[in-house]
């Protein structure tokens, strides 16, 4: 699922579930959602699943796309922050699993 490849094509939907590794290779959590600059067409941040059992329960975290990079030989990505830099982060305010971020959806009428 290599999205740093020259010309590499990736769906938001290959992303969820990804999983993500601190830089010592040691898995830290998945990938939940991807945030989308709607202005500027590209990938903006996305929501970690931390602790996450079977994909349920656990904390979510928003970081900068920017801050994952794809390694192939883990089939996944590595955070380049440090864990507990991210979990001392404020929190996402979205506690609930199946809403969408305010502003995230625009109304057509």
């Amino acid at each position: 699922m290599p999205t740093d490849v020259p010309g590499g094509l990736t769906s938001a939907c290959a992303l969820k579930g990804a999983n993500v590794y601190n830089t010592e290779g040691e898995h830290i959590a998945i990938i939940h959602d991807v945030m989308l600059d709607t202005a500027g067409g590209r990938i903006s941040s996305v929501i970690l699943a931390i602790g996450t059992i079977l994909g349920m329960g656990g904390e979510h975290q928003e970081v900068s796309w920017h801050s994952l990079s794809y390694d192939s030989g883990l089939d996944g990505y590595v955070l380049g922050i440090p864990l507990r830099q991210m979990q001392d982060a404020p929190e996402d305010a979205e506690e609930e699993e199946d809403t969408f971020p305010l502003g995230a959806v625009t109304r057509l009428t």
